[in-house]
């Protein structure tokens, strides 16, 4: 999608919050990239709510939040407050929160979106040469819708479903997947718990601020999915404050019981073999005919682009499992 046609989708689809978010972005022009800012932003953001948290990362966030203020003037930070309450509002908005809903009422779906992923397209921000093109909002919910279906088997016998995304953007996906969990009337809030896997810093920050404003629980991982490099991890509020450090141990602890129950009930009891005759007789009739043998069918021979195939996916899901098995590691243990 070329910048013209992002900026007259936004104009169309954004709401009032996201677009005084904008206009406060280009006020920075005169004296700073806006790419810069953007960055800034979305960093000194999470840190504001990661440091409310997540106490043990409390030290190093707290300086970088302290080196990044001291580029700005008072009046410029000024604006970055206001930028995070029009985020904040935004969500609100999207989640129906200032329309008054009783407590424990769960937001209408179909209202939400990738809200900082939209504006950062729009803004041109994106990354052309390393590939980096967001999916549209109206794709990945339409993927989660199919992806999810109906999901109420896995979630009444876990309590929850788990979500692994190795490049995972702004975090439109998990928001879609939190989307398409409200439409079957579960509390994605509850019931959903994200890993997500980004290269890119910015896409973590937003990622983790986005899944933060709508208090989904999640893991958010700055490193390379492919390589198996882990920089840093980012715990959304909700995964701390809700202790899913625990509740994803127990589900691991669980699953393993069903697997080795599952191996125990399919291994095969080797045969005691056949009780001799008492007298030291043989055991087989004198008189029986002898055996006829039978020449197994000749084994149908693969085709070789199907074995290549097969190897490629194998191998693909051994370096998928490895990262996030162990991001698990890191954050369980």
């Amino acid at each position: 999608m070329s910048l013209k046609s992002a900026e007259r989708k936004f104009a169309r689809e954004a709401d009032p919050h996201q677009a005084e978010l904008v206009k406060l972005i280009k006020q920075f022009g005169y004296a700073h990239r806006m790419s810069t800012v953007f960055a800034d932003f979305v960093e000194i953001a999470s840190i504001t709510l990661s440091n409310s948290v997540d106490k043990p990362q409390f030290d190093p966030r707290e300086k970088r939040y302290l080196e990044i203020v001291g580029k700005y003037t008072r009046d410029e930070v000024q604006l970055f407050a206001r930028m995070f309450a029009e985020l904040t509002l935004s969500f609100e908005h999207r989640l129906g929160v200032d329309d008054g809903l009783p407590p424990g009422t769960l937001p209408s779906p179909g209202n939400l979106t990738d809200v900082l992923g939209e504006t950062y397209m729009m803004l041109g921000m994106g990354n052309d040469r390393a590939g980096q093109f967001f999916t549209p909002y109206c794709v990945s919910r339409l993927m989660a819708g199919m992806t999810i279906g109906d999901r109420s088997g896995a979630i009444e016998q876990d309590g929850f479903i788990r979500m692994e995304e190795p490049a995972c953007g702004a975090g439109g996906m998990v928001i879609a997947a939190a989307d398409a969990l409200l439409s079957i009337g579960e509390n994605y809030q509850q019931t959903l718990h994200a890993t997500c896997i980004d290269v890119d810093v910015r896409c973590v920050h937003m990622t983790y601020l986005q899944l933060s404003m709508m208090h989904i629980p999640a893991i958010v991982v700055h490193g390379n999915t492919l390589s198996g490099e882990v920089w840093g991890m980012w715990y959304t509020p909700a995964h701390i404050l809700g202790g899913w450090r625990a509740k994803l141990r127990q589900r691991r602890q669980a699953h393993a019981m069903r697997e080795l129950l599952a191996l125990e009930r399919t291994t095969a009891v080797p045969d005691a073999g056949v009780e001799p005759d008492p007298a030291g007789g043989s055991v087989f009739d004198s008189e029986v005919a002898e055996a006829t043998v039978v020449e197994a069918p000749a084994a149908a021979v693969e085709d070789r682009d199907d074995v290549l195939c097969d190897l490629f996916d194998e191998a693909v899901e051994q370096s998928r499992s490895s990262i996030f098995e162990a991001v698990d590691q890191l954050a369980l243990f």
